[in-house]
C-alpha cells in the first residue's frame, strides 16, 4: 500500500492498533516526524497520496485510529482514548512530541486540536476541520435502530449511496474519476469490514466540543478546507482559525472534504510550504 516504511501491529493496553512508520526502512537527516490522523469512518489508506509525497523526506506515521480500519473495534470509545492513543504511539515509536507535526482531517483534526492544546508539538495541521460533531436525522437512525435497517441503505454502494457520497463529500468539479477511485478504494471496507457497532461511535464522541482547547494552542498551524465543503465548511473553519493565536487559513478552491484525494498535488503543495517556513523558525 505505502512505498517505503512497513505496516505492522503495535499493543496499546488491550487495543492492537495497525499502524505505518516509514522510518523501518528509511533514514532521515530531518529530526522532524510527521503524523496522520484521519476522520470518522477513514482508513489510513485514505492518506496514500500524502505518504507517498512526505515519507521520501520526513518520518511518516500513520494509522487506523481505534475502530476503524484493521485497528481492534471496541464496542464503546471515549474522545480521550483518541488523544491516550496518539500519546502512546509517540511514546511506543520513540518519537519526540517537539519535532512532530500532526495533520489531522475531518474527526482526526478534532483529536488534533485537543491534542495540541496539552502537548508542545512542532506543528499543527488541520484539514477540514470541526469543533464538535454535528449529528443530523441519518446519525439517529443509525445509532437507535437495527443495523438491517439502515446497513444496505448507507453502507452498500447503491444509487442512494453513490449520489450521497458524490454530493456530500465532494465538490462539484471534482473529476469523476477521482469519485470513482475514492468509491473503488472504500468499497470492501464500508460494507463488510466495519461491524454495526462501529458507527455508532459518533453517540458516544457527539458532546465533546474541541472550542475550549483552541485557544491553548501554542504551535503554528494551518487551517485548509475545500471552498465548497459542505461538511465541515469554510465558515466553520474560519472560526476556527480565528481561535487559535499563531494560526493561518486557506480555502482551497474546487474541492470538496475529501481534499486528501481531491487535490493531493496541491495539499501537498501547501503543507510541505508549511513545515519549511516552520523548521527554519
Amino acid at each position: 500500500m505505502f512505498k517505503c516504511g512497513k505496516l505492522f501491529f503495535l499493543k496499546i493496553d488491550n487495543i492492537k492498533l495497525y499502524i505505518y512508520d516509514s522510518a523501518e526502512k528509511c533514514k532521515y537527516e530531518e529530526p522532524i516526524t510527521l503524523v496522520f490522523l484521519r476522520g470518522f469512518p477513514g482508513q489510513m489508506s485514505n492518506w496514500k497520496y500524502q505518504v507517498w509525497f512526505f515519507e521520501q523526506t520526513y518520518r511518516t506515521i500513520v494509522y487506523d485510529q481505534r475502530g476503524f480500519g484493521k485497528s481492534d473495534k471496541p464496542l464503546k470509545v471515549s474522545f480521550e482514548n483518541y488523544i491516550s492513543d496518539l500519546d502512546a504511539v509517540l511514546e511506543k515509536r520513540e518519537v519526540e512530541v517537539e519535532n512532530t507535526v500532526i495533520v489531522g482531517h475531518s474527526f482526526g483534526a478534532m483529536v488534533a486540536q485537543s491534542y495540541a492544546s496539552r502537548r508542545n508539538v512542532m506543528g499543527l495541521v488541520l484539514i477540514g476541520s470541526l469543533r464538535k460533531m454535528k449529528p443530523d436525522i441519518t446519525d439517529y437512525i443509525i445509532w437507535y435502530t437495527p443495523s438491517f435497517i439502515w446497513k444496505k441503505i448507507f453502507f452498500t454502494e447503491n444509487i442512494l449511496t453513490r449520489r450521497m457520497y458524490r454530493n456530500l463529500m465532494f465538490s462539484p468539479k471534482t473529476p469523476d474519476e477521482v469519485f470513482e477511485e475514492f468509491v473503488g478504494d472504500n468499497r470492501e471496507y464500508l460494507e463488510t469490514l466495519l461491524p454495526p457497532h462501529v458507527y455508532r461511535y459518533g453517540k458516544y464522541l457527539v458532546h465533546y466540543d474541541t472550542t475550549g482547547d483552541l485557544g491553548k494552542i501554542k504551535a503554528p498551524t494551518l487551517v485548509l478546507v475545500g471552498g465548497h465543503d459542505k461538511v465541515t465548511t469554510p465558515k466553520e473553519n474560519v472560526e476556527i482559525a480565528k481561535l487559535i493565536l499563531n494560526s493561518k487559513i486557506i480555502v482551497i478552491k474546487n474541492a470538496g472534504h475529501l481534499i486528501l484525494c481531491e487535490k493531493p498535488k496541491e495539499l501537498n503543495r501547501t503543507i510541505q510550504e508549511f513545515i519549511e517556513e516552520i523548521s527554519k523558525k
